[in-house]
């Protein structure tokens, strides 16, 4: 810098404060405050004794004049002597003159500042004149900082020579800053040539929202606009689809009606046409383009009576009572509109800045997080961002197994700095804390302090050997994990640290006391401070300090499927593209491995195992022994419920180190503790057949003689059954500590939070079947028709071999389902949530006709089978669906008609068969079958979303 820079300095008085290290004045409320020039003020002294010494020699040379005039000296010669000896008076009076011109040409810069103070942007301000006038007057240069300036936001002052030119950064200018009460004055609608609206208007109208505001210039609110108990958001994208306006308090030009009205306003002066300066009146105030959307119509045609909710960002608290009345909308009022845009750029300069340190030199503008040898990075802070400034801590939060190098690199630009109590160059990290089984490294480039403190806790140890499992609980590993050692290595500007976890889970032999080990990982959202290492640093500069804390977590994941009454194939439909559930392995599926493996090792054992299992599976119809049971989908027994719950489903399994080691809890676990409970469940399954009524009725079944109580029996059957439709539940779920993306949630950018992957099915969760015999019915109604189809229904029961008879069934049935998709970050929120319902009813009529007999002749047996159905059924269902958007909590509702449908079947077969020795042989087949189905009218009628917010609480 040239040494003709001019530096200022403030002269304070009470109630302002002087940052010196920031050179930033603040003041307690507007008014007047002082500067001076340090410059002038060293020259003036300088001065003083130049003119003290120019009297001396004034009065030097009248004295001798005098003296030599009383000795009778003529008058040339006493005017030639006198001018000899006024010439150091001049000498002196030139220096005097030199050193008062050198402060003429002074410009005064005073004017808003923006984000980045720019030379080039800096000029004189013209209610100021050129030059020291008044500070030769009065040692000081007294400012107006003006009313509707009050908030925190900052304006630049600074003098300069008109040569040289604004300097734009401290210490040569000074930031003024003043604070006061903040409060919202009033608020009022226009359209978009602002002019008031006084009336109701109709959706899709495009209005202004003004804010007038007092003591809050530079401050950030938060906007949200409301009516009575519902939140209203903006959807569209112009507004980057923000449930809340954010806003930064600006100054506008005053609005001529606005004159007089609450509010704060004060004289601005900038440059007008032609470089001449002009005054214009301005207020602090906020104005908010809004397009009033017909999706916000949510009361069926009625008024919406919008008003806005304010909140400091800062101080997180909703401003009170203010003067406004709110927007009344409704769809049948005229839409008011405007080709003309309006911009919400201010009026002088486009931001604000409210933090002073932003302007220091001696300063760092970003942190950023890479993998060493790997392309890409976070960014962590910049300093172009009001909230990262406002940050004291840095989190930078690591989720590893196996080890990696990351490096966390500062763009420090400090130079040799003058504004601390010691004169400082380039001492920015300072390495606090490490871990105990970490080295510390400090290059030669970092000249800072590191009292460096290690923590005591034990060093954790990994242990590896062969797969196991025991009773249901298995562990196995892909490859031997070593126990790591990291090093932490400080430079000028960069952190360089080694990232792992060693697992205090050992692969021993016990796969039980493995997975119990693992099981200390469950609950990852309260995991131990034991379990999270941590590297702490410190960053300071003049304009900056701020903690840096490393936290590295663990990437154990868990996943969690579980089944009731449903198949394998069930669970594993949960999983979607993106997904992140682990395939579900039942007992089955591992004892087909182990079988799988064993004749994998004697291949030729193999063909022959598959050569007779294929043989005598056609031959004898045999099926595998292990395979799971079916779903039960209705009954009217309680005790179905029993067997059910021996066929639960369910795999609980974690993985580390990248998936190479996994530790799981498998369905076999289930099926060993109910053989271990086996008696109580005989007990209960017992006393549930004595309710059902199994120990006192008699079957019939088709192989028994067609005796007189059989027949009876067919004839009082039950015109009207009740069925339970048993639930059936699918549940996959995993957790686990993920990186957040900087990109969506810029806040959160270098944190982790725990993921949440969750997907439940039930279909259904409740039902019901209700099944009416209609010619049981009708026989019970009248005597003729009861005389013929008992007649027809006792002949085909003594003549069929089985239960055969002409049926006609109406079935009503009945169900709830639900489904649940959560995809949950706990720091940054829902990625996707949605709970889907749905309720439904179907009808269906059923017409059967069964005949089935047989004939013997010797060893030969004829079997004939007649088969005839038709049937038509009609299904309707609502289905719920409520969800989380960027706008809130909705619910979308689809009335669905399921369609008529025609079904028909008609089959027919004989078959002749021999029977020795215990064992039958088909000889001959014939037959076949013939079927169809029609539906007709299906559709689905589907609204649109419906937000459920509820009022916002100030």
């Amino acid at each position: 810098m040239s040494d003709n820079k001019l530096h200022l300095i403030p002269v304070l008085e009470k109630g302002q404060t002087y940052n010196a290290a920031l050179a930033s004045i603040v003041l307690s409320n507007a008014g007047y405050f002082s500067v001076t020039i340090k410059e002038y003020q060293e020259d003036e002294k300088k001065i003083k004794e130049l003119e003290k010494k120019k009297e001396a020699a004034k009065n030097f040379a009248i004295d001798k004049w005098e003296a030599n005039e009383k000795k009778g000296w003529g008058q040339k010669k006493l005017k030639e002597e006198y001018e000899q000896d006024i010439q150091e008076y001049s000498k002196l009076e030139a220096q005097v003159q030199k050193y008062k011109e050198k402060y003429n040409d002074v410009n005064w810069c005073w004017q808003l500042a923006g984000k980045k103070i720019i030379p080039n942007n800096l000029s004189h301000n013209d209610s100021f004149s050129k030059g020291i006038y008044q500070i030769k007057n009065t040692g000081k240069q007294s400012v107006l900082f003006p009313k509707f300036l009050i908030g925190g936001g900052v304006s630049w002052i600074e003098a300069f020579h008109e040569n040289e030119g604004p300097v734009g950064q401290t210490p040569y200018g000074l930031c003024v800053q003043a604070y006061g009460i903040p409060e919202i004055a009033r608020i009022e609608w226009t359209d978009i040539e602002r002019n008031p609206i006084t009336q109701k208007i109709g959706f899709n109208s495009k209005v202004i929202l003004h804010i007038y505001t007092t003591a809050l210039y530079g401050q950030e609110l938060e906007i949200k606009l409301t009516d009575k108990n519902s939140l209203v958001s903006p959807k569209n994208k112009a507004f980057s689809e923000a449930p809340a306006f954010e806003r930064q308090v600006n100054i506008r030009k005053l609005n001529k009606r606005d004159i007089g009205k609450k509010g704060v306003s004060g004289l601005l002066t900038k440059e007008g046409q032609n470089n001449v300066a002009e005054q214009e009146y301005y207020t602090q105030k906020i104005e908010i383009e809004i397009v009033i959307e017909e999706a916000w119509d949510m009361h069926n045609g009625t008024i919406l009576s919008i008003f806005p909710a304010i909140k400091s960002l800062e101080t997180d608290v909703y401003f009170k009572e203010f003067e406004g009345v709110p927007l009344d909308v409704v769809s049948y009022k005229e839409v008011i509109t405007s080709v003309q845009q309006v911009s919400n750029k201010p009026v002088l300069i486009a931001t604000i800045e409210t933090n002073v340190a932003h302007y220091n030199h001696c300063r760092y503008d970003k942190i950023e997080l890479k993998k060493q040898d790997k392309s890409g990075s976070v960014v962590l802070f910049d300093s172009a961002k009001n909230a990262h400034r406002e940050l004291k801590t840095i989190p930078v939060e690591i989720v590893v197994g196996k080890k990696e190098t990351y490096l966390l690199d500062f763009d420090f630009e400090t130079k040799e700095c003058e504004q601390k109590p010691v004169k400082h160059i380039n001492e920015e990290l300072t390495l606090i804390s490490v871990p105990k089984d970490y080295e510390v490294k400090i290059d030669s480039s970092s000249k800072a302090e590191h009292k460096i403190k290690k923590e005591e806790k034990k060093l954790i140890k990994t242990e590896s050997t062969r797969d196991s499992s025991i009773m249901g609980m298995k562990t196995k590993q892909n490859e031997i994990i070593p126990v790591e050692k990291g090093i932490v290595t400080v430079r000028q500007k960069q952190i360089e640290f080694d990232a792992f976890y060693n697992y205090d889970i050992p692969q021993d032999a016990n796969a039980v006391t493995t997975f119990i080990k693992a099981v200390r990982y469950i609950w990852l959202h309260d995991l131990s401070a034991d379990k999270i290492n941590r590297i702490n640093a410190f960053a300071a500069t003049c304009a900056l300090q701020q903690n840096i804390h490393i936290a590295i977590y663990p990437d154990i994941k868990w996943t969690l499927k579980f089944g009731f009454n449903v198949t394998k194939d069930d669970i594993e439909k949960l999983n979607k593209k993106g997904g992140t559930f682990a395939p579900l392995k039942t007992y089955q599926d591992r004892a087909q491995e182990k079988e799988d493996d064993y004749f994998e090792k004697n291949k030729s054992r193999k063909e022959t195992k598959d050569r007779a299992e294929k043989y005598f599976s056609e031959k004898y119809d045999l099926k595998r022994r292990d395979l799971p049971a079916a779903p039960v989908d209705k009954g009217t027994k309680f005790k179905q419920i029993i067997e059910i719950v021996k066929n639960i489903k369910i795999s609980l399994e974690e993985q580390h180190y990248g998936g190479a080691v996994k530790n799981e809890l498998t369905d076999e676990f289930v099926k060993q503790f109910y053989e271990q409970i086996r008696p109580i469940g005989i007990l209960i399954g017992k006393a549930i057949g004595i309710i059902d009524g199994d120990y006192d009725k008699k079957e019939f079944t088709p192989g028994e003689e067609k005796d007189i109580d059989g027949l009876m029996a067919k004839f009082n059957r039950k015109p009207v059954k009740y069925e339970m439709l048993y639930p059936k539940i699918s549940c996959a779920g995993s957790w686990y500590f993920q990186e957040i993306d900087a990109k969506q949630y810029p806040e959160f950018a270098g944190r982790q939070g725990l993921g949440v992957d969750l997907i439940l099915k039930t279909a259904p969760l409740i039902g019901v079947s209700i099944k009416w015999d209609i010619l049981e019915l009708l026989c019970r109604r009248h005597p003729i028709a009861y005389a013929v189809l008992k007649a027809v229904d006792g002949l085909i029961y003594i003549l069929a071999d089985d239960p055969s008879a002409v049926t006609c069934d109406f079935i009503v049935s009945g169900q709830i389902d639900s489904t649940v998709n959560l995809q949950l970050n706990c720091l940054a929120g829902f990625k996707d949530f949605n709970v889907k319902g749905k309720s439904g009813i179907k009808a269906e009529i059923i017409l059967e006709l069964k005949l089935n007999n047989s004939m013997k002749l010797g060893k030969f047996e004829i079997l004939a089978k007649r088969d005839l159905s038709t049937g038509a059924s009609i299904g309707l269902g609502i289905e719920d669906l409520y969800g989380i958007d960027n706008n809130g909590i909705y619910i979308k509702k689809d009335l669905v008609f399921e369609g008529i449908k025609f079904s028909f079947k008609a089959e027919g077969s004989i078959e002749l068969a021999k029977k020795e020795r215990k064992r039958r042989e088909n000889m001959v087949k014939l037959g076949g079958k013939v079927s169809g189905e029609i539906t007709m009218l299906a559709h689905t009628f589907s609204t649109n979303k419906i937000y459920l917010n509820k009022t916002l609480q100030s």
